[in-house]
């Protein structure tokens, strides 16, 4: 019979518990942000700067809210309290409204068809790549539009035209004015009397007509009273019709008697108009306005059966053809091929003919459901506008994502110094408990992207998922994380002294100066990555209807193939190996990992690349984590902790994010991957130097020993170990 040895450590077992429910509700979020931010609109520029800030909030965060908790020894309360405070700034963001500063279109005419049109300042601003790309497709992208639509003549087009007849009915059913006739012609039994002028409530206007082919004979009955006797008398009782003649109002009054044969030639008279309107016919009323360009007049103004005022917008679902974009100088075009508009519980589709340009002049906001054309139409926009881009929907989404970093940076501290203090002695079991979060991570990280796919259509992908799974096992965290028990630890008598104490050492000093080595690679994997992912599946037209399960494949295999194995030996690895050398090869790893991405020309090779995610994260968090926890003098290992991370987070991170995304805005994805993999193969290498002078500046080092930890045995007595891993003994320099 074979006998267990195992025991299970119950108090661990809510750690395990943290780690695992904690990542299952942030991994749904965090790896799509900055692509949840690209789908706002916001340029990688703007994402960079935004995850450059971020760091440097985590970097205050830290190590004040682990001095309050070393000093008054509440680390259960704050932990918990930020848990709170994570679910409720992560779930705000998706409260979030509709940004008002969507891409601004105006609606061309051409040979009958309708064509959305957008202005660059200049046209070496359009990016012909995605031009070309878009025109290569077969497919149509629907775009929600909402359009000004304040000028009464372009309700004309969206009846006559469009045919949609809610918008072709008016309550005036008649027009009074003035008209001032100046001549009268006689020919083939009708009299034509021309007006050169009239006056509209009191207003003087031109009274052109039938302008341009697209304007049809108005022939709305009118009665005349005229102050010329002459005049007056020949027409009587009889109307007359309004009617154009050399583009100016004329009445034309057909008779079959020999009354016109009194009709003076040359008349000046003052006429009161009272003219008929076919309400049946639409927009008769508009064509006078129009051709009077009297359109701010009260009687100009559109109105619908009931009499009420026609909209100020028109919202509807444009679809256009994508291999239909072109660009003429500074401007792109793209066939709009059909509409719909909203009908009470159902739309109705019309073809949006148009008869001229100028009958639909207007600004219209849009969002496609095609990325590269949100992002041409866009970056049109934004080219021509002077104004500020830091609008509300960018506040708002920069204060919670504040909150929700400053969160998540907090309780992950806690939540290490809470494990060690657990584990006590068993450093080297950190890895074992810390692996449990890569679970939670790599599944659900994994599950979302697969359904935000599933849930979504096209490119534009509906987030809705992710909110809900966070919320869920956030919660589960939260109540959990209510029966972790803390041993009581040493209180440190001044933890400001020893902690700058730690900070003289320059092994130390050296480790710190690794961190941030490290932290400007991973700024750059967590902001720009799935960025990359995202530019290789639009340059080689393999599509992005799976984007989200790629990049959710991306968190799996870096969690199932990389960290959870690596998290399991990592204790054993780092007691062969030492943490120095380990350090190294972090470096190392990275230089080749992110050489690897610039040669990518197929999205989904980065799978096999992800394998690397074992040494660079789950070699390396044990390895700063158990090194910050050796180095802590009793009482300060929350503060020491919040430090590291800290400067990981605060300075490393932020600087790579901010200088990613400078060099993604100005070089693309392929170099600026390729620039930092060199970069830190240089550091892998000034590393591996810089350790070696400052193990030969220790005397007595046994033969093929190096400084693996550092740890305070006193407060304020730093006792450097060595360790000899070819003879298994220690050393103490004190």
């Amino acid at each position: 019979m074979v006998t267990s040895n195992m025991k299970v450590n119950k108090k661990l077992l809510p750690v395990k518990g943290h780690y695992f429910l904690f990542n299952a509700g942030t991994a749904p979020l965090v790896p799509y942000l900055s692509t949840y931010a690209r789908q706002l609109g916001f340029s990688s520029a703007t994402v960079g700067l935004i995850y450059t800030i971020l760091p440097i909030f985590g970097l205050v965060a830290k190590p004040l809210f682990g001095v309050i908790a070393d000093r008054f020894r509440i680390q259960k309360s704050i932990f918990i309290l930020f848990q709170i405070v994570t679910i409720v700034s992560f779930g705000a963001i998706y409260l979030i409204p509709e940004s008002d500063s969507l891409a601004t279109v105006g609606i061309s005419c051409s040979s009958g068809l309708s064509y959305l049109q957008s202005r660059y300042l200049e046209e070496k601003m359009i990016d012909s790549d995605k031009l070309d790309k878009l025109g290569k497709e077969n497919g149509t992208a629907a775009c929600q539009m909402t359009c000004d639509m304040t000028s009464p003549k372009m309700w004309q087009t969206i009846c006559e035209h469009w045919h949609i007849p809610q918008y072709c009915y008016s309550a005036t059913d008649s027009i009074n004015y003035t008209a001032y006739v100046a001549s009268s012609t006689v020919r083939d039994n009708c009299a034509y009397i021309v007006a050169n002028n009239v006056s509209l409530e009191g207003q003087f206007y031109t009274p052109r007509c039938n302008i341009g082919s697209d304007y049809v004979d108005i022939n709305e009955p009118c009665n005349l009273q005229c102050d010329n006797a002459a005049l007056s008398g020949v027409i009587g009782s009889r109307t007359a019709n309004m009617t154009c003649g050399n583009q100016t109002l004329n009445y034309k009054l057909c008779v079959n008697d020999t009354s016109l044969e009194k009709m003076p030639a040359n008349v000046s008279s003052k006429c009161e108009a009272h003219c008929n309107l076919d309400s049946t016919t639409p927009w008769r009323l508009m064509e006078i306005c129009d051709g009077w360009y009297a359109d701010d007049a009260e009687s100009c103004q559109p109105k619908t059966r009931q009499g009420q005022a026609l909209p100020s917008e028109l919202s509807f679902t444009g679809y256009v053809e994508l291999e239909t974009v072109t660009n003429v100088s500074s401007y792109i075009y793209v066939r709009l091929k059909n509409v719909a508009i909203p009908n009470g519980d159902s739309e109705s589709v019309h073809y949006p003919y148009c008869a001229s340009h100028e009958l639909f002049q207007t600004s219209c906001k849009i969002n496609c459901n095609n990325a590269q054309l949100n992002e041409l139409f866009q970056a049109a926009t934004e080219s021509l506008n002077t104004g500020s881009q830091y609008t509300g929907q960018f506040w708002m989404f920069f204060v919670l994502m504040v909150l929700s970093w400053v969160g998540m940076a907090v309780v992950v501290t806690f939540a290490d110094a809470i494990c060690f203090n657990i584990l006590g002695a068993k450093v080297s079991q950190y890895g074992k408990q810390r692996l449990w979060g890569s679970v939670g991570w790599g599944i659900f990280s994994l599950l979302t992207g697969a359904l935000i796919d599933v849930f979504s259509e096209g490119e534009y992908k509906n987030y809705t998922v992710a909110f809900v799974l966070m919320f869920v096992f956030m919660l589960g965290d939260v109540i959990v994380s209510c029966f972790i028990k803390i041993e009581s630890t040493k209180m440190s008598v001044s933890i400001l002294a020893d902690v700058g104490t730690l900070l003289s050492s320059l092994p130390t000093v050296i480790f710190f100066l690794w961190t941030i080595a490290v932290g400007l690679c991973t700024g750059l994997l967590w902001s720009f990555l799935f960025w990359h992912l995202e530019d290789i599946s639009k340059q080689n037209g393999s599509g992005s209807e799976y984007d989200k399960t790629l990049q959710g494949l991306v968190s799996a295999i870096q969690t199932f193939g990389g960290e959870i194995p690596f998290m399991f030996v990592s204790g054993f690895i780092l007691k062969r190996l030492g943490h120095i050398n380990m350090m190294t090869l972090v470096l190392f790893a990275f230089g080749v990992r992110f050489i690897l991405y610039s040669l990518l020309s197929n999205a989904w090779w980065v799978l096999p690349i992800e394998m690397f995610q074992g040494i660079t994260f789950g070699m390396f968090y044990p390895t700063m984590a158990s090194y910050a926890k050796v180095v802590s003098p009793p009482g300060t290992e929350t503060t020491v902790q919040g430090l590291t991370g800290a400067i990981f987070e605060g300075v490393g991170t932020s600087l790579g994010s901010f200088i990613g995304g400078l060099l993604y805005d100005q070089y693309g994805s392929w170099k600026t991957f390729l620039w930092f993999g060199i970069g830190s193969l240089v550091f892998c290498v000034v590393h591996a130097v810089v350790q070696c002078l400052v193990k030969d500046r220790t005397a007595g080092t046994p033969q093929g020993g190096y400084m693996s930890i550092i740890r305070y045995e006193q407060p304020g007595d730093m006792v450097c170990i060595m360790e000899d891993h070819l003879e298994g003994r220690e050393m103490q320099l004190r």
